[in-house]
């Protein structure tokens, strides 16, 4: 796969791409289809020191989804900006974090949503209520309307700043390419974040439950007990 973005000659780069790989011979690698089958977990790596690590991982919809761009709809408002629940409510209200975040991590077959917060050993076990907290409202209530129509705004805006951008244009049409064997325009993602619906958002819910299956890993100085207590 070569993909290119920005001002250039397109004689001239397939001369190149023929020059460099035109020789190349024999079949692509066969890559069989793998789909995990995700198990709660909790695994905790001892590590001394003044921070504590946390990271929060459930199955979500992958990139071929239909319900993907909800999926990233969802994943704004988690904790995808600075008026995220996450971070109001776990650093602007409480001051527990460093940084605290949310987002997609999409591939062809399977997807999840990751959460990592950033905090003291001292103010992790509280942390970690808060985001479960978090997690157990998103499932139960959903999103609001007016939740919905600023994360709209803020995909919508980030599409755009990418697409001016030479280099990260090139990769958007490379992992479109890649994962869907066609190239989304930035119009055609701009008009798939606006499709998406509160309803859409409820059933993505519905699918994939924010705390069933739950994995929680952390790094830091804290055992089992004081960190996750009886959270989970």
């Amino acid at each position: 796969l070569f993909a290119i973005a920005g001002k250039f000659d397109w004689d001239h780069v397939v001369e190149q791409v023929q020059a460099l790989f035109g020789d190349w011979s024999g079949q692509a690698a066969t890559s069989p289809e793998q789909r995990p089958t995700p198990t709660a977990n909790i695994a905790l790596e001892h590590q001394e020191g003044k921070q504590e690590h946390l990271g929060l991982m459930f199955p979500f919809p992958h990139y071929t989804d239909p319900d993907y761009y909800a999926a990233m709809v969802i994943s704004e408002v988690l904790g995808g900006n600075m008026a995220s629940r996450l971070f109001v409510e776990v650093r602007e209200k409480r001051g527990l974090v460093y940084g605290v975040s949310a987002g997609l991590s999409g591939n062809k077959h399977v997807g999840a949503m990751r959460v990592y917060a950033g905090t003291t050993p001292e103010q992790a076990h509280e942390c970690l209520e808060v985001i479960v907290n978090e997690l157990r409202k998103l499932e139960q209530e959903g999103i609001t309307a007016d939740e919905l129509a600023r994360a709209k705004v803020q995909l919508k805006s980030e599409n755009v700043m990418r697409g001016e951008g030479s280099g990260s244009r090139m990769g958007a049409l490379a992992h479109s390419w890649w994962y869907e064997r066609k190239l989304r325009t930035i119009q055609e993602v701009k008009e798939a974040i606006d499709a998406v619906s509160e309803e859409q958002v409820l059933g993505v819910l519905r699918r994939f439950s924010p705390l069933d299956p739950l994995t929680v890993a952390a790094i830091g100085p804290l055992e089992r007990e004081a960190l996750v207590g009886n959270i989970l």
